[in-house]
């Protein structure tokens, strides 16, 4: 899918570095040489309060010829997500989260931070099951860290749609302390939402030697808190006399209550209540139990980084009124994309912010002056209840001044001057301005009036077309008179000849 639709800026671009079995979307890039925050709106695909998972793809193949890759950060809404930068042309960067929409509408933008033009390769958004990763809610997000089908051969390509109905990509990973095996029996999943797909479950691992634990270590790059899910199926039809028991501990000895017992050809999925922190690296171990025949084994691991963005974005209600103000007066030429009001150095032009206030930042002013507008005063103006100063004037609207103007509660300074407003002046409005609580600014617009001087205006108009009316039947009647004169005479002439 071409992403013009969810985009108004940048530039498409083919890529000059082609290595082989380059996948196809890595061929083109959209860049972004103009504006310092480029920002897609995934608003026509997003309902607010569903569960995502958005994926960035990123690679440079010197698509400008400068052979310079650049650096550069990617934002989630308002709030940072990861700086992307590359060790070489070729060089492959893809990131992933997993969120909640907490408007009907998700930006993802590109942000210049003076190392070279953003761009991007390919964005995908896919809807997942509410069920899917419990810990991720409105305050909370996950990014990934690694999702793992452990005991496939690291020559196969990576699982994913249509494999995977989500579009979870499944990656491999071999370590010399592990034996893979598998199964080619079907397995059964409790819950097809949470846990991972069959193909997924048909491979494990075990340690070398039966008597040791078996171990799954990874890096936290800083100090975020790791989130951690680990997916255990029997593979192997026990006999009477086998069992297979072991404990799971990761982190700092943060082990499961009770030991775990892997159910043939079911899937049983460890989620760590605790997020895991404090640590560089992290290790989960698993051991088997002095009553345990068997070794422990490993079938898939998924690790992230939990995520709690710390800026809170403008209030709904003010950023759906903005959307609908853009689109109503098709305004392309300014740096309306994101968030109309933080982070503060990219608030939207013409607008002004308060961000103090303990809910969210809400817009105080507007500022449209002379910007083509064109049409009837936009009716989602109504939603910005928090806006005190709004200027209109010198555009090219049309149409009466709608009351809701004089219903905003705060609102101390209407300008309309210089537009083709026609009819009424809304009586809310004269009455704040003649109290003093509005300053109201109406010049350049003859077609408007206030309710008195458009009533008399009105009797003006009816008084002169019957003074008009009066006259034309005195002069019509004054032509019939000398008409019927002159017939009159000359048939009196006519008389006195004969």
């Amino acid at each position: 899918m071409s992403d013009s639709q969810f985009i108004e800026t940048g530039v498409n671009e083919n890529v000059r570095i082609s290595p082989d079995n380059l996948r196809r979307f890595y061929r083109t890039v959209r860049s972004f040489p103009n504006g310092n925050r480029n920002c897609y709106n995934l608003g026509s695909v997003v309902n607010k309060g569903n569960k995502y998972l958005i994926r960035a793809y990123f690679m440079y193949g010197d698509y400008d010829g400068k052979n310079n890759a650049p650096t550069f950060d990617l934002y989630i809404g308002v709030n940072w997500w990861v700086t992307i930068s590359f060790d070489d042309a070729t060089a492959e960067f893809d990131t992933e989260i997993i969120t909640i929409a907490s408007m009907n509408f998700i930006s993802v933008c590109l942000v210049n931070t003076g190392y070279g033009t953003p761009f991007i390769s390919a964005l995908e958004l896919r809807p997942l099951n509410s069920s899917m990763y419990g810990v991720v809610n409105e305050s909370q997000s996950l990014f990934l860290l690694n999702r793992l089908d452990i005991g496939r051969s690291i020559y196969k390509s990576d699982i994913r749609y249509p494999e995977d109905p989500f579009d979870l990509i499944w990656q491999t990973e071999e370590d010399a302390s592990w034996i893979s095996f598998n199964t080619k029996q079907n397995v059964t999943n409790k819950d097809g939402a949470i846990e991972p797909l069959s193909t997924v479950m048909m491979t494990a691992v075990r340690p070398i030697n039966d008597s040791d634990a078996l171990y799954y270590s990874w890096i936290n790059e800083s100090d975020w808190q790791n989130h951690v899910y680990l997916h255990f199926m029997e593979l192997e039809l026990l006999g009477p006399n086998m069992t297979r028991e072991f404990t799971v501990c990761c982190g700092n000895n943060s082990c499961q209550n009770a030991p775990i017992h892997p159910k043939y050809l079911v899937t049983t999925t460890v989620e760590y209540p605790l997020p895991l922190t404090g640590q560089y690296d992290h290790s989960c171990s698993m051991k088997k139990t002095p009553t345990s025949t068997l070794p422990p084994i490993l079938n898939a691991v998924e690790t992230f980084i939990i995520w709690q963005p710390p800026t809170t974005p403008t209030r709904e209600e003010d950023v759906e009124a903005m959307v609908d103000i853009k689109a109503a007066y098709k305004i392309l030429e300014r740096n309306w994309m994101g968030d109309p009001c933080v982070p503060e150095i990219y608030k939207w032009e013409g607008l002004t912010c308060n961000n103090t206030y303990s809910d969210a930042p809400a817009i105080v002013s507007l500022n449209l002056s002379s910007a083509g507008l064109k049409g009837k005063i936009a009716a989602s103006l109504a939603n910005l209840k928090s806006i005190q100063s709004l200027d209109l004037s010198w555009n090219y609207l049309t149409g009466p001044i709608p009351n809701f103007l004089g219903d905003l509660p705060f609102l101390s300074s209407l300008n309309l001057s210089g537009n083709q407003l026609s009819g009424l002046i809304p009586s809310n409005l004269i009455e704040k301005s003649k109290k003093g609580s509005l300053q109201l600014s109406l010049d350049g617009n003859p077609d408007l009036c206030a309710p008195s001087s458009c009533s008399r205006h009105s009797s003006k108009r009816k008084i002169t077309i019957l003074i008009a009316a009066s006259v034309a039947s005195v002069v019509i009647l004054s032509i019939l008179l000398i008409i019927l004169r002159r017939f009159k005479w000359r048939k009196e002439g006519k008389y006195s000849i004969a």
